[in-house]
């Protein structure tokens, strides 16, 4: 393409030709002035077009949605003459918030560093365009468009490092030192540890009295806290969970809680499976222990989106059945919005709480909470108060009625949501 140059030029002749209006004879010099340019601007044109460029990308190790990553490249120039290059990075907008550019000057036999930041806005697997240079002619008068790296794909992983209270948990279950949470541990072990002789004061619910009746002396059972334990995390990607809290969605929030939460359990030597589910079951993933597994799961979630269907709560209970048959904590993460998905919500937890622990984790919508707490300016704004505190209302008695029947309920709002989890969770082993 023409640089500024040739326009500069161009307009000069056009001068002259305005010129050869009034004199004739300066007419035939404007038109060879014209073909003069146009010959160079070719010839310059050619001869950049064979320059030669190398280029290397670095990118960090892991892209996380929401944080600020550095990508470095490097520049090379195996010609003989300087070279000015112009270079453009077509980024995905869930990787950026636009392309970059940058203009430099690369030395023969010499390398340029360039180095941009990037804030990964959705998670997922997003294409890289091609890093294209415009390399400027010797005479200045051509730029020529050169594709220096093809096109690639990169994925943007959940939330995987945090601070305060849930990174410190975090930081122990890293170091297989859950047991140095200064958060005490109240009331009796339920797993078996081994037997030893009565003695007074032990409770006589825990006499072995087949022990007691072989060695022909009281006996009684030990036991200690639970490790080994099963959980699985029920993880909602129906319509309640595609609304934005912040510059993320809530299943965005939920994802990254309940990652936190598998590392947790994990480092307890806890046996663990996800399951994503909308109006079926999306995917499924077992945690068989080490730092693989983890990957693998991190792996296998990242990319989902939530569909914008009603949310099947009994097709998720039932899939709790059969990837654990045996007595399990269920961690399940929603948002409820309407109030016949919070009787649904009620009646497969229920369900549930006949064989399993459950702990429903209901995440706060940002939207129904302003509405509910705003002023109204108009009967339209009042009506949609009345809706979201009737919805708000609804949450509150779904909470109190699964309390009654034995079940850990926690209502809380995206900032704390990753927490709440972790301390719902530990709080059945404490």
């Amino acid at each position: 393409m023409p640089a500024a140059r040739v326009y500069y030029l161009l307009a000069l002749t056009t001068l002259l030709g305005m010129v050869g209006i009034v004199v004739p004879a300066a007419a035939p010099w404007a038109l060879a002035a014209d073909g003069a340019i146009v010959a160079a601007f070719a010839v310059d044109f050619f001869r950049v077009r064979s320059a030669a460029l190398t280029a290397t990308r670095q990118w960090p190790e892991l892209l996380v949605q929401g944080t600020d990553a550095e990508v470095r490249l490097e520049l090379g120039n195996p010609g003989r003459r300087t070279l000015r290059v112009r270079l453009r990075e077509a980024l995905h907008p869930g990787v950026a918030m636009a392309p970059e550019h940058t203009e430099c000057e690369v030395t023969p036999g010499g390398r340029a560093t360039w180095r941009y930041r990037v804030r990964p806005r959705r998670r997922g697997e997003h294409a890289v365009g091609p890093l294209t240079a415009r390399v400027l002619g010797p005479w200045r008068l051509a730029w020529a468009e050169h594709r220096v790296l093809p096109p690639e794909r990169r994925r943007v992983y959940p939330q995987v490092r945090w601070e305060g209270k849930v990174g410190h948990l975090l930081l122990l279950a890293h170091r297989h030192a859950l047991g140095g949470n200064p958060q005490r541990l109240q009331g009796l072990g339920r797993e078996p540890y081994g037997v030893r002789e009565y003695l007074p004061g032990d409770p006589t619910n825990k006499i072995h009295w087949k022990a007691t009746a072989r060695h022909g002396r009281l006996v009684t059972r030990e036991e200690t806290w639970e490790r080994g334990a099963r959980l699985v995390v029920l993880l909602d990607c129906a319509r309640g969970m595609s609304g934005q809290d912040g510059e993320r969605s809530k299943l965005d929030h939920a994802l990254a809680a309940t990652l936190a939460l598998a590392r947790v359990a994990a480092a307890r030597g806890d046996r663990v499976t996800v399951a994503a589910f909308s109006d079926r079951v999306e995917r499924t993933l077992r945690l068989h222990g080490g730092r693989r597994a983890l990957q693998a799961v991190y792996g296998g979630v990242y990319d989902l989106e939530a569909r914008l269907v009603e949310p099947a709560f009994d097709v998720a209970a039932e899939c709790v059945s059969q990837l654990e048959p045996r007595r399990a904590t269920v961690v399940l993460f929603t948002s409820v919005v309407d109030l016949a998905a919070a009787e649904l919500l009620r009646q497969a937890v229920l369900r549930l709480e006949r064989r399993h622990r459950p702990i429903l984790i209901n995440l706060e919508d940002p939207e129904l909470v302003a509405l509910a707490h705003g002023a109204p300016a108009t009967p339209e704004d009042a009506f949609a108060r009345v809706a979201a505190l009737e919805i708000l209302l609804a949450n509150r008695r779904l909470g109190k009625r699964l309390r009654h029947a034995g079940v850990r309920v926690v209502h809380t709002s995206a900032d704390r949501l990753a927490l709440a989890a972790l301390e719902a969770y530990l709080a059945l082993f404490r």
